[in-house]
């Protein structure tokens, strides 16, 4: 209750009811005649339920109170809504030269935050000398209450996930630093022994998943009705009971023009192959150019009208009275001669010679910074047709700061079919360091793929 009101309690009778995502249902609490005084709160109920029915999703928890005392008009009906906020980590933990663990060894792997405020964890491992088993451990370092799920599972050589635990914890703010025992325990013979389970350079691999709850993000009332009960019932009815009629879709038939689609592959087929290699000339020979393109010490003199019909930008800087309209000359400061030449040559003839991999980046780069959409489309199906261990990481990157879905969609696929040697990777490693919402969003997609 509210310590403004004027009345300094109220008695109510209240139903406390929860539905989970799984679709169970449960009435937790009934109460008669439940006094409440003002300017104080109290709990009625704690929810308790296993750590996977909490993780796998929302709970959405419905309280339905009326005065104790007969009701009287208006009546008043409100909906509200509270988030409780969450914050959602992954990492790779390896552990290396697990085969040589001594005993009482102690390993610590830090699951950073990109956020500032957010809670130190860490996830601890050592190997017992009485149980000659790795035992994992969980430390939060934080200074208010929060509640947290723990995921842990571990990655084989050959791709696969195997032990997936869940475990949720709920940290005070007694203590500055805290620490729970994990309930995965690996047994460190066997493991060591299993050459499925153990990367070739000896590495333990583990994938962590981290939910992390420090309380309440906001809470408001989403919508409030004073009308009559009878009203309101009405109003509350299924929608799928009623009947809405749709306007119908004007065709457009009476303007409708008939168009005739030409493929690209029929457009070439039927070209002379003298007007690629006439266009090609026409920039190998530099004839009647009207702008010359610096880069480094090297001109590359060019045709306006060739540039401005392939490349939007091109046009927007020579349709307006920009310096290198007046100058004839741009200056590029941020691709090679190499990259230029190749750019110009892709402009004019639509060809590229002798490509390979840094090649292909440097072109896209000059393909997106230029709008050519078909010079970005031939370097993006090179990239995606040319993936492997060391490079995936790189064109994953490139597809996440172009915007390039498919190429994005190719990389994944590639680190998921190869997930055991790419996670355990240097490339990897560099990775995560330099794009931590990249990473974690690709293992996020790993471990839903893998439930």
């Amino acid at each position: 209750m509210d310590s403004g009101d004027t009345i300094k309690s109220i008695i109510i009778d209240f139903t406390l009811s929860v539905s989970f995502s799984n679709g169970k249902k449960d009435v937790l609490k009934e109460e008669k005649k439940a006094e409440f005084q003002s300017g104080s709160s109290q709990s009625v109920y704690w929810i308790y339920h296993s750590a996977k029915i909490l993780y796998e999703g929302d709970l959405t928890v419905y309280c339905d109170m009326q005065k104790s005392e007969k009701m009287t008009l208006p009546y008043v009906s409100c909906s509200a809504r509270t988030y409780i906020g969450k914050e959602q980590r992954y990492g790779v933990w390896k552990v290396r030269n697990f085969r040589q663990l001594l005993p009482s060894e102690k390993k610590k792997f830090i699951l950073c935050s990109t956020s500032k405020n957010s809670p130190q964890i860490n996830i601890l491992g050592c190997l017992s000398k009485k149980t000659k088993s790795f035992h994992v451990d969980v430390q939060v370092i934080y200074n208010k209450p929060l509640f947290t799920f723990v995921k842990i599972a571990l990655l084989t050589a050959n791709g696969n996930l195997k032990w997936p635990t869940l475990e949720g914890f709920v940290f005070d703010n007694l203590t500055s630093s805290q620490t729970y025992e994990f309930p995965l325990i690996l047994k460190h013979g066997y493991v060591s022994n299993a050459f499925s389970l153990i990367h070739p350079n000896g590495t333990l691999t583990l994938l962590c998943e981290i939910r992390v709850s420090n309380g309440l993000q906001y809470s408001e009332v989403s919508d409030s009705s004073y009308a009559i009960e009878s009203v309101c019932k009405i109003m509350h009815r299924e929608i799928s009971k009623n009947v809405f009629e749709v306007l119908p879709k004007e065709t457009g038939q009476k303007y409708a023009v008939k168009t005739h689609q030409i493929s690209r592959n029929s457009i070439e087929s039927n070209t002379p192959q003298t007007l690629k290699q006439d266009f090609m000339n026409f920039y190998t020979q530099k004839k009647h150019c009207d702008i010359t393109l610096q880069v480094e010490n090297e001109s590359f003199p060019a045709h306006k009208s060739i540039l401005c019909s392939r490349s939007s930008v091109f046009s927007s800087m020579f349709d307006h009275d920009m310096k290198e309209t007046v100058n004839k000359k741009v200056e590029i400061v941020d691709m090679d001669a190499d990259t230029l030449d190749r750019f110009l040559l892709f402009l004019y003839s639509e060809t590229l010679e002798n490509l390979e991999w840094n090649r292909a980046t440097k072109l896209l780069y000059a393909a997106n910074k230029y709008q050519v959409e078909s010079l970005k489309k031939e370097c993006s199906s090179f990239l995606m047709s040319h993936l492997s261990s060391p490079n995936v990481c790189e064109a994953l990157v490139l597809s996440d700061l172009y915007q390039d879905e498919e190429l994005r969609t190719k990389c994944q696929d590639f680190i998921f079919d190869n997930a055991a040697e790419i996670f355990s990777s240097k490339e990897w490693e560099i990775f995560t360091v330099g794009n931590p919402l990249l990473s974690a969003k690709m293992l996020q997609r790993y471990f839903s793929l893998k439930k």
